[in-house]
């Protein structure tokens, strides 16, 4: 499978918007595209698995970013 997403300036404002509600003190650019790249490396793992994402793992990722 072919991974054509490309993260796109919509996307990292929609992630610095999150961030300055949940996790203000890395509410900036470099965060947000961390947080995106993240995202994406995670997706890219459970298309692979063909395993669901629940919100436990969700929450977990959350937390392993703050920390």
């Amino acid at each position: 499978m072919k991974d054509d997403y490309q993260i796109n300036e919509k996307d990292i404002e929609t992630v610095i918007r999150y961030l300055e509600i949940h996790d203000p003190k890395n509410a900036d650019r470099d965060y947000a595209i961390q947080f995106l790249e993240s995202l994406q490396a995670t997706a890219g793992e459970l298309v692979r698995s063909a395993e669901g994402l629940t919100s436990e793992d969700i929450q977990k990722a959350l937390q392993n970013k703050e920390d």
